[in-house]
């Protein structure tokens, strides 16, 4: 690795500060498939007709983009015709939404066919539109935790986390097994170009963008002031990707930020950002034409309830599209993640 890639921060995600202490409860974590679900909800219908066949589907053993590739087998069309609004794990039971663009064709899912693939078809309804990314409106998790030591130390921990939330950082699916993604897109950076196979591409920028918000977000919860605005800092709308700066910080201001509705951000980085991240890394941002956004800093769940004891815990929240849910936890439990064993359960 070269002189520029050390002097950046190293924080993907599991060696990133934790914010409220590190926890000192544990538990078994994806003991069984239901033990992990994820629920994406769109917010809104889709409208009974048009050239896109829009299909809820339910798995537990597979990721999004091995399920886009089975969709485009099973309706005999091009990969690209199938679309989504978010990535999902394989390993949990995850329930998606996908379109199909067939247009003039009134085919409609052979759901026993899927499932013998492993897909449980939920619901399927036309529309006029196709899925693009982003578009759904939040996902639904439900989560059990199994074998709990000093749950007393996580029951006084949930409603920490529930008023004051959790650094929002990108998760370790977003840097692959082992970082191997970061690796992976340091080694383009060397190169001073993008890959041309697009899916890698995509891979490569929103590496980047993670690792580099992710030491951002770290630096500010090393310092304490993840939480607490400082000069310059992006202030961001909830729900919207809407921010402006203030020139200071009053009471208004913090009364709107306790009841979230403003966000202290940071960029994600982009073209626009000379001066702020490497000029090996702003030679891709530049090449892919991709502007810098806004990410809040705290992730909040949203209606955040428990219930059970030490053998099972039940957790549900909501969570805003693009958060990780075990940014949620690792601040709440440390994980034994027991997926890699469910075959033998």
């Amino acid at each position: 690795m070269t002189v520029m890639h050390q002097a950046l921060p190293a924080y993907g995600f599991e060696s990133a500060p934790y914010a409220h202490g590190e926890p000192l409860a544990r538990a078994d974590f994806k003991t069984r498939p239901e033990d992990f679900v994820v629920e994406e909800v769109l917010g809104f219908e889709p409208g009974g007709e048009g050239e896109h066949l829009f299909l809820l589907v339910q798995t537990d053993a597979h990721n999004t983009r091995h399920t886009q590739r089975c969709l485009a087998r099973h309706f005999n069309v091009a990969k690209q015709a199938v679309s989504y609004s978010g990535m999902k794990d394989r390993r949990g039971l995850t329930s998606q939404w996908f379109s199909i663009h067939l247009p003039g064709k009134a085919i409609e899912p052979d759901s026993d066919e899927l499932a013998q693939q492993g897909f449980n078809v939920l619901r399927w309804q036309r529309h006029n539109k196709k899925l693009r990314i982003g578009t759904h409106k939040y996902n639904r998790f439900h989560i059990v935790l199994r074998n709990l030591s000093q749950i007393e130390r996580l029951n006084s921990r949930l409603p920490e986390l529930k008023n004051l939330g959790v650094p929002n950082y990108f998760g370790a699916q977003r840097f692959g097994h082992g970082g191997a993604n970061i690796e992976e897109a340091l080694q383009w950076v060397e190169q001073g170009k993008l890959p041309a196979d697009r899916l890698l591409r995509s891979r490569v920028l929103s590496t980047l963008r993670g690792w580099l918000f992710n030491g951002v977000l770290a630096d500010r919860v090393a310092n304490g002031t993840w939480n607490q605005w400082q000069d310059q800092d992006l202030i961001q709308l909830n729900g919207t990707q809407s921010f402006f700066t203030e020139p200071q910080w009053d009471d208004q201001l913090q009364q709107r930020f306790l009841s979230d509705d403003i966000h202290l951000s940071a960029y994600l980085a982009g073209c626009d950002q000379a001066g702020t991240i490497p000029d090996q890394m702003l030679l891709l941002f530049n090449q892919a034409r991709m502007e810098a956004e806004p990410r809040p800093l705290r992730l909040k769940a949203q209606q955040l309830r428990w219930n059970g004891d030490a053998n099972a815990l039940q957790i549900q929240f909501n969570l805003q599209k693009g958060a990780y849910a075990t940014s949620v936890l690792r601040e709440l439990v440390l994980l034994n993640d027991r997926s890699g064993q469910q075959e033998q359960i």
